[in-house]
């Protein structure tokens, strides 16, 4: 049985990557210059087209259980969009990203709710100053948690979003909550 799924999986892993034979490289003439990785590079940032600045609307829902839990503790909804951006191949921009997420970070916007609800991200929070130094879209993550205010840990299992701000922008984001008993169900 273990020699079929060994097999099984190797034949697997030889479709997905494929057999094609490799051709060989045309040879570079001695006229021809070939062009530093540093430079292609940032000749294709210069492509890219300027990062999109736009409010973001989200609606948080949550579910019947979640509501009654949050309400039972006198607990309220944490809401938080994180803005970030990929650095640019330049120095300067690869020693302003984070350590751990290799982003830079453009700003944060924290509302609080009393349950569910709508809320307005507007851009006003963004370092705009910092957008020269990303190159693309501006990242967007919203996180939804309990407020943390009654109890001490997080009562909500809410999905978590990331994408461009700019298709945030065009969409009402929606966000639904439950309990974590819920979700072990």
């Amino acid at each position: 049985m273990n020699k079929k799924i060994l097999t099984l999986a190797l034949l697997a892993t030889i479709a997905f990557t494929g057999c094609a034979r490799r051709e060989e490289a045309e040879p570079v003439a001695a006229t021809e210059r070939v062009a530093p990785a540093a430079a292609s590079e940032a000749e294709a940032e210069k492509l890219v087209p300027k990062a999109s600045i736009a409010p973001v609307y989200a609606e948080i829902t949550l579910s019947p259980q979640a509501e009654t839990l949050l309400k039972s503790k006198g607990e309220k909804v944490l809401v938080t969009a994180t803005y970030a951006g990929d650095p640019r191949a330049s120095e300067q921009a690869q020693k302003m990203a984070d350590p751990v997420s290799g982003m830079i970070k453009l700003g944060e916007n924290t509302q609080t709710l009393d349950g569910a609800g709508k809320v307005v991200f507007e851009d006003d929070v963004i370092d705009k100053a910092k957008l020269d130094a990303i190159v693309g879209e501006v990242q967007l993550t919203i996180n939804v948690t309990s407020a943390k205010t009654a109890a001490s840990q997080n009562l909500l299992a809410c999905p978590f979003y990331w994408k461009t701000l700019a298709e945030a922008g065009r969409e009402q984001v929606k966000i639904a909550c439950t309990t974590f008993d819920e979700v072990k169900e």
